[in-house]
């Protein structure tokens, strides 16, 4: 067994090494090289519609009118960035935008390293051991989560609140005393919610298991109002917002990916399985979802032997009991009502979670064993996470190299290079139309609705159900309709591009020339 220090310091080094390379990518290599490798299809709609703002045109991703699907926290940051910067060039604002996530993530891994930290009693376990598991879990953390393609994207502000609120939890329990720690609680749900609407089932867990801590007596009702005030002052605005200028209290994005409440269980079924999920979340969300279930049961049975109010005080127990609320309501929500497609994004602290109750399965166990039983259990631990995040790790770096070779051989092309030459193609004064072309769309520089309507309004999707499609283009001005053409196809035959409403299911067609 590799003793506690060699392993903490062959943790702490490809944790280095990897995030030098994330910056790297990011920051000293031209963008379409991290396209997709670090930065997501949808950062383009973030980064698109925030710049547009700062040249004047609104809350529009396509210039002609307010863009109603997106989660609004991440913009609004950026907004006042680029104003700063004075209307940053599209490169610009791509590195921008992901300086703003790195920095965030940077920082929920700090968060992370603390809660960690906190699940191991300090006591029982030596330095060097906590400091290797720790070690461990950075590691796991930098390899796996840090890697991801959600840069320029909304991720890392959920982790970064996430894990704040969880700290909170740990060090004060769920129901701190005093006004500050109130509306502190209160304020990071609210900006969860505001980070992604759909972290709406983590403020529900919280609010949940406050309101059963206080019927417990183990917290003041006042408490629970209080939070609940600071979290509605922050996430009411936001809906009244959407309610008034568009007619639907959610994002058009999140109603489109959600059935809610129409349940079809195999719909929802069909849509996972063909999700745009990686394998290796899957995996994750599948074990995070196990987890959560074992839980909840558990944290049933302290409260049938009356020991529920000491779980849901200071300590890691109320941490893990709030994850296992969350994610299984969450994980439950998404078997029964998800339609389209399911991301990574979606239960991104269903990571932090598995190392916890690993950790927390480790302080278990070790707490009852011999000195050297607890060093060799926390050295386990320790190489398990860090394995694990270089076994993720290869995979994606396999994905990610095959991508780039064939890019490099001119066999692939990404989505940066495409926007370019659309964007030399046309016009400043055209009017684009077409697919899901995020990043495509960031840089091409045009006015451009999006075809899958993720980033437009309830009136693109009635359009679609109305089969009132050219109708709603010519009212636009449209000129130009972007098409993928099959390889093989001739593109001088007329061409079908039949457009499908992700809300209603119907869809329309464009005869093209």
């Amino acid at each position: 067994m590799i003793p506690s220090r060699h392993l903490a310091r062959l943790a702490d080094a490809l944790s280095a090494l990897t995030l030098l390379a994330v910056v790297v990518l990011l920051f000293a290599v031209e963008p379409r090289w991290s396209v997709f490798s670090l930065v997501g299809d949808d950062a383009g709609y973030y980064l698109h519609l925030a710049r547009n703002v700062s040249l004047g045109f609104g809350f529009s991703f396509d210039r002609l009118e307010p863009s109603n699907g997106f989660n609004p926290l991440f913009p609004w940051l950026l907004i006042p960035i680029f104003r700063i910067a004075g209307a940053p060039s599209v490169d610009a604002a791509y590195r921008l935008g992901a300086l703003v996530d790195v920095l965030a993530m940077l920082a929920s891994l700090v968060l992370f390293a603390r809660l960690v930290r906190g699940v191991l009693p300090e006591p029982r376990f030596a330095a060097p051991e906590r400091r290797a598991v720790v070690a461990g879990a950075i590691a796991f953390y930098a390899l796996f989560v840090c890697t991801k393609s959600y840069y320029g994207m909304d991720a890392p502000l959920v982790l970064l609140i996430g894990n704040a609120y969880l700290l909170r939890v740990m060090g004060h329990g769920l129901l701190a005393p005093g006004v500050r720690a109130a509306f502190l609680d209160g304020a990071l749900l609210g900006l969860a919610f505001l980070a992604r609407v759909d972290s709406l089932p983590l403020a529900v867990a919280a609010f949940g298991l406050m309101i059963l801590s206080s019927a417990i007596g183990r917290g003041a009702w006042t408490g629970v109002a209080l939070r609940a005030v600071a979290f509605v002052a922050l996430a009411a605005p936001y809906l009244v917002w959407g309610y008034s200028t568009f007619g639907t209290w959610l994002p058009i994005s999140a109603r489109i990916k959600s059935a809610f409440p129409d349940l079809d269980l195999g719909r929802s079924l069909e849509a996972i399985r063909h999700t745009s999920l990686h394998v290796a979340d899957q995996a994750s969300f599948l074990l995070a979802f196990v987890l959560a279930l074992f839980g909840c049961a558990w944290l049933a049975r302290q409260w049938l032997d009356r020991r529920l109010a000491q779980v849901l005080g200071p300590g890691p127990g109320a941490v893990i009991a709030l994850l296992s609320v969350y994610l299984a309501g969450r994980f439950a929500y998404m078997l029964m009502f998800s339609r389209n497609d399911v991301q990574g994004s979606y239960a991104i602290l269903a990571h932090v979670f598995n190392v916890l109750v690993l950790v927390a399965g480790l302080a278990a166990l070790g707490g009852r064993a011999a000195p050297e039983t607890r060093a060799r259990l926390a050295s386990l631990t320790a190489a398990a996470l860090l394995l694990i995040g270089l076994v993720l790790f290869a995979g994606k770096l396999q994905v990610t190299s095959d991508r780039w070779r064939r890019m490099a051989a001119g066999e692939a092309v990404d989505d940066a290079t495409i926007g370019r030459e659309i964007g030399a193609a046309t016009q400043p004064t055209d009017i684009l139309y077409g697919g899901a072309f995020g990043i495509a769309g960031l840089f091409a520089d045009r006015a451009w609705i999006n075809g899958d309507g993720v980033i437009n309004t309830l009136d693109y999707q009635k359009a679609l159900r109305d089969r009132r499609l050219r109708e709603y283009l010519d009212h636009r001005s449209v000129t130009h309709v972007v098409h993928v053409v099959p390889p093989g196809r001739n593109v001088s035959e007329p061409v079908e591009v039949r457009v499908r409403s992700g809300l209603f299911g119907t869809s329309d067609a464009l005869h093209l020339k």
